[in-house]
């Protein structure tokens, strides 16, 4: 008998068939599924659900040679104290970055990397450790971008010290929190945009194709990330008074912009990292049966 091959794709595909016909409870992640390791897939695949990833931005790249010339540059070694990196598409820009300064060698990468590097979230703290960055603040303790400017403002490391300057990694859109609350602090912030953000135009396709594969007798949910790009959902469920899921939010910000557009969660995850997102809905759903 021959061989037969079977590509990496093929035996996703093959395992979402099985796990769709032995009716397994699904997780809708409105996100990009992280590479090489996604952690929200790794606790909910290993809590028995089926993570399903539904993109609904593109994040492009901007800014690498500015960015590059400003962090060689001695103005930046020599007089800024410290990086804001608030994203995890603001660290892929950043590790091309890096990855170019390694290559050429540069003089002065250990300044910038051992740098105290502000950032939100673990997730994107933990990206930023395997960059090599050596001095990673905020992380756990920062859930939000409030949270983080306070963070900031009373770190005694700018206690006696002449330079307030520090470097904002951002993407072209962005919320006015950090930079607003740091200026009235007495910092003086440069911004750097280095992605920007766009809203695919198929999601409402996919969205359908994702809903066709849900067994409605399963305890379903669906996770919003971002306000970014959910317009289109946002109208769906509206209009939908039978949902196949229960609904969640990765934090506070991304709930009170559903709320704002009439939209009701059964949960808010305590902390925006995939492990609290878990045990939050678990709790949740020893109450909730039905959605609505």
């Amino acid at each position: 008998m021959g061989k037969y091959f079977i590509s990496d794709q093929n035996i996703g595909r093959y395992c979402t068939y099985i796990q769709i016909r032995l009716g397994m409870k699904c997780i809708i992640l409105l996100k990009n599924k992280t590479v090489p390791q996604d952690q929200y897939a790794d606790v909910f695949q290993a809590s028995g659900f089926r993570p399903t990833f539904l993109p609904l931005l593109k994040h492009t790249a901007m800014n690498e040679e500015l960015i590059l010339k400003f962090l060689k540059s001695k103005e930046f070694i020599n007089e800024y104290k410290a990086l804001i990196i608030t994203s995890q598409r603001c660290i892929e820009t950043l590790d091309i970055i890096i990855r170019k300064l390694r290559t050429e060698k540069f003089s002065c990468l250990n300044d910038i990397l051992k740098k105290p590097s502000y950032t939100v979230g673990p997730a994107t703290a933990r990206v930023l450790k395997q960059l090599e960055f050596k001095d990673i603040r905020g992380g756990e303790e920062a859930g939000n971008g409030a949270i983080l400017s306070d963070i900031i403002i009373n770190d005694d490391i700018f206690d006696h010290s002449d330079s307030r300057k520090i470097l904002f990694l951002t993407g072209k859109i962005r919320k006015d929190t950090i930079p607003k609350k740091l200026r009235e602090a007495g910092f003086q912030m440069k911004e750097l945009v280095s992605y920007k953000t766009e809203p695919y135009d198929d999601i409402m396709k996919r969205y359908c194709e994702v809903l066709s594969t849900l067994d409605e007798t399963e305890d379903n949910w669906l996770v919003f990330f971002s306000p970014q790009g959910t317009e289109d959902i946002l109208n769906r469920l509206r209009n939908d008074p039978t949902l196949p899921f229960n609904l969640a939010t990765i934090g506070p910000t991304t709930e009170h912009f559903l709320r704002m557009k009439g939209i009701k969660t059964d949960v808010v995850s305590k902390k925006p990292n995939a492990k609290m997102l878990y045990e939050s809905i678990t709790e949740a759903s020893k109450h909730i049966f039905t959605h609505h």
